[in-house]
């Protein structure tokens, strides 16, 4: 008990001569970390929140079994795809005007990827997303938020217009073929069409994934092309330009690494824009380097053009596919109502294309929805300019300096202990002698 005492009055001791160590230790690690959060530049985070209404919310058909599944995926499943694209990343860029300060490609890829870090995306339930703009400026991060909201919006709704218009087209010519099959086959047996049943499947569930399967083929052939028009567009651009060093700007904005000609014309880039840099337009090997660009850069039009072309020809190969899957569907649905009923194939193949032309007029109200499909994405929180950066955390920092701060304090007291060779009382001397006289302190 004794030992725990004096142990404790040499710690009470050892803290009241180490007490400026303790103090002032906490207070210089605070002031530094007040420091850095005066130099830590604040970014401010702005976020949208979009609700996406469920097809039946616009369109009551989808409620029932005779309406064409027409939008079978979902309109924010390719979110992120679209969201973080390079074209997207482009036209924010130049709607927030963050490009002032670009000198070369090299600088503008880096802005494309921290342009990329200060997006966030998130699903906050299967029928709303929530997208989110940090930046230093919080009216920057107001106006990127509603820019990217707006921009998947448009997107989505050009992609699911040119589906709508086809999705029509194609019902159309199927009533016409049913017209023609009521016209010329009325006497057609019920024997040939239990055999051509025979190499269909019995289940009109296989039919129907394969339905869906390809219409999730023509959307991702759509975006696609889409894609390969904008580069056919950006290359057409350069061309129209008259002087090729101020239409070489528009070249930047292709992905070169993944077009055909692309790293060889990215390698005259590089080297035009070190040089331009250095030296006017009318530096010789400039002016060679434009002449070399535009060569290159012509060669390029025809295989995105190919590239559209056999994009094209896929998405021929699958709406002949979906035409088979659905003439076999309606094959199917002959064979069912021939063996539970004694209608004959013409009340049969008459009763398809009333179906069909429901279908017809379903199709043609999913597309005229469609044009004003805008109202089925209803923003449930605008992006608001915000009034307190998200960083740096001033709490976070300042409770951190204050735990080093006494951390280092308790430290270099105990150091400054271990150190300290002044003799105080009879138990610091090193070895036992007789004591002849004190000095004090008077």
């Amino acid at each position: 008990m004794y030992e725990i005492k004096d142990v404790a009055q040499d710690l009470k001791a050892a803290i009241k001569r180490r007490r400026l160590l303790l103090i002032f230790s906490p207070i210089l690690f605070v002031l530094a970390a007040m420091l850095a959060i005066y130099f830590i530049e604040p970014k401010y985070e702005s976020t949208t929140t979009i609700l996406v209404q469920k097809d039946e919310t616009l369109n009551p058909l989808v409620l029932y079994e005779i309406a064409v599944h027409i939008a079978s995926e979902d309109r924010i499943q390719s979110l992120n795809e679209i969201i973080y694209s390079r074209s997207t990343m482009e036209f924010l860029i130049d709607s927030l005007n963050l490009n002032t300060e670009v000198k070369s490609e090299a600088d503008r890829q880096l802005l494309i990827a921290n342009t990329q870090k200060n997006i966030g995306t998130r699903l906050r339930a299967t029928d709303a997303f929530e997208i989110s703009y940090n930046d230093t400026d919080p009216v920057r991060a107001r106006n990127g938020a509603e820019f990217l909201a707006n921009h998947f919006i448009q997107t989505k709704l050009l992609m699911e217009s040119r589906r709508h218009e086809e999705t029509v087209n194609f019902f159309s010519d199927k009533l016409a073929e049913l017209e023609t099959i009521v016209d010329n086959q009325r006497d057609q047996t019920v024997s040939i069409t239990s055999d051509r049943m025979q190499n269909l499947p019995s289940d009109s569930d296989a039919l129907q994934d394969r339905l869906q399967s390809i219409d999730g083929q023509l959307d991702a052939i759509e975006w696609r092309l889409l894609q390969e028009e904008e580069k056919l567009g950006t290359l057409k651009s350069f061309q129209d330009e008259v002087n090729v060093n101020q239409g070489i700007h528009y070249l930047y904005r292709l992905p070169l690494s993944d077009m055909q000609f692309g790293d060889e014309l990215l390698v005259l880039l590089n080297e035009y824009d070190n040089l331009q840099q250095q030296f006017t337009e009318s530096y010789p090997r400039l002016q060679a380097l434009a002449v070399q660009i535009k060569q290159v850069a012509d060669r390029i039009p025809p295989t995105v053009t190919t590239n559209i072309q056999r994009l094209n020809s896929q998405k021929q190969e699958l709406n002949l596919q979906k035409q088979r899957v659905v003439g076999d569907m309606q094959q199917f649905f002959v064979a069912t109502q021939r063996a539970t009923s004694q209608h004959s194939d013409f009340s049969i193949y008459e009763g398809l294309q009333a179906e069909m032309r429901v279908k017809l007029e379903q199709a043609r109200m999913t597309r005229d929805i469609g044009m004003r499909a805008a109202d089925q994405f209803i923003v449930l929180d605008a992006a608001i300019v915000p009034e307190k950066p998200v960083s740096p955390n001033k709490v976070l920092i300042l409770g951190i300096g204050l735990l080093l701060g006494v951390v280092m304090g308790v430290v270099a007291s105990a150091v400054a202990e271990v150190m300290d060779t002044t003799l105080r009382d009879e138990s610091d001397l090193p070895f036992e002698k007789p004591i002849i006289a004190y000095i004090t302190s008077g």
